[in-house]
């Protein structure tokens, strides 16, 4: 039974201190509402705001991808240079900042498309290359405050809530923009802004800094977990490239199958909610942890949905059971590859922010390979969408696979 989270308390916990877990979980459901409809729903919002093509969206999304790595792979040194010149206001104060600078960010197309119609279109590129990399910064710190002071049994149920509670904010996040898509596309942008306003709030009740990750109960991660993370890591990467050439591309698809535009995220969440029971399924039971299936059999779905996904025009008889299947076998594999990826991160490498930043970088990269692949398809098949899906399943496949070939030689090494 569920039980009822202490109140607040206006006095922060001292330094050093474990972070405590709703207050985690509360910050990250908040967070990944907001990062769910820009990173995976952004192309929903422009497409409708802005009437982009598939070639802009793939070139948006490119845009966010590569500057989501920059945000993650500076994370670390950002925020010891903050916190050694800024002491007093500690790491919980670098992540304060950041929500707030996106907090103002997430009004600017609002503001532009209700006072100045002629910059809206600007404005949104300036909310993409500034969120995605705040973002990219943001999630690390959220990360290292999971880990911190956590480890062994401890460790692995709050990676396993975490993960639940993320990954059904999405879900929660594509349902929520479904009656204001047409006509109110904008200011889905600025509610998800003020969400982050909320995370302040929140941050009243964690410690200045995340607590060390070895404590008295401590496990030694096994050696076996070393060569997982670097294999799950590749996998990492060639399931954000599957997600992120596809994202930008659901759009076209679900209009090319007629269906109406309040139930292009609706059926889009298909994947969304896949990856939660997947979640929930992994966090109950721990039989995945330490085995060489898990990464295999998640790059296997995530190709087959993939091809599922986008070949479901060519079958307009049968192409909404098969967008739909499609998506969530896509989601499965996802989920597969990720809580590998992160559980052998936070349990290898501790609750550094370092590791989460490594973390996130590689989900970045993949964001930005995924539709470098899609605009390859695009250069290959301008004026054909038949061949130009083709182009798509065909270069996304030769890169995953390419993935799994190194994958297999870092398991057999």
């Amino acid at each position: 039974m569920a039980t009822t989270p202490p109140i607040p308390s206006s006095t922060p916990p001292p330094v050093g201190s474990r972070a405590p877990l709703w207050a985690v979980l509360t910050l990250t459901f908040l967070g990944s509402v907001g990062t769910g409809i820009v990173t995976t729903g952004i192309s929903f919002i422009a497409t409708q705001g802005l009437d982009y093509s598939k070639r802009m969206n793939l070139l948006l999304t490119l845009a966010l991808g590569g500057s989501y790595i920059a945000g993650a792979l500076l994370a670390g040194r950002i925020v010891r240079r903050f916190t050694k010149r800024h002491a007093w206001l500690g790491t919980r104060g670098a992540l304060a900042l950041v929500l707030v600078l996106i907090t103002l960010v997430c009004q600017l197309p609002l503001l532009a498309a209700r006072f100045a119609p002629g910059w809206t279109e600007l404005s949104f590129w300036v909310l993409v290359l500034v969120f995605s990399p705040a973002t990219g910064l943001m999630w690390p710190i959220v990360e290292s405050y999971l880990s911190g002071g956590r480890s062994g049994k401890r460790l692995r149920r709050a990676i396993g809530r975490f993960n639940i509670v993320w990954s059904g904010a999405l879900v929660a996040a594509y349902w929520f923009m479904a009656p204001l898509l047409k006509e109110h596309p904008m200011l889905i942008l600025s509610i998800l802004g003020s969400l982050h306003l909320v995370m302040v709030v929140v941050l009243r009740v964690f410690p200045s800094d995340p607590a060390n990750h070895i404590d008295e109960d401590h496990e030694h991660a096994p050696e076996s977990y070393k060569p997982l993370l670097r294999t799950f890591r590749i996998l990492l990467i060639a399931s954000y490239v599957v997600m992120s050439v596809l994202s930008p591309l659901l759009p076209v698809v679900e209009e090319k199958l007629g269906i109406p535009v309040p139930w292009w995220t609706p059926i889009a969440s298909s994947w969304l909610i896949a990856r939660v029971l997947l979640f929930g399924f992994f966090e109950r039971w721990h039989g995945w942890h330490g085995r060489w299936w898990t990464p295999w059999t998640g790059m296997g779905l995530l190709l087959l949905g993939f091809a599922t996904c986008m070949l479901a025009p060519s079958f307009p008889n049968v192409g909404m059971t098969m967008l739909v299947s499609g998506l969530a076998i896509m989601g499965i594999g996802i989920a597969m590859t990720y809580c590998g990826a992160l559980y052998y991160a936070l349990a290898v490498e501790s609750a550094e922010i370092d590791a989460g930043g490594k973390h996130e970088a590689f989900i970045g990269l993949g964001y930005t390979l995924g539709p470098a692949c899609g605009l390859l398809g695009l250069v290959l098949a301008p004026d054909d969408p038949e061949h130009f899906r083709l182009w798509v399943i065909g270069i996304t496949s030769v890169v995953v696979l390419g993935a799994g070939v190194l994958a297999v030689r870092n398991a057999r090494a």
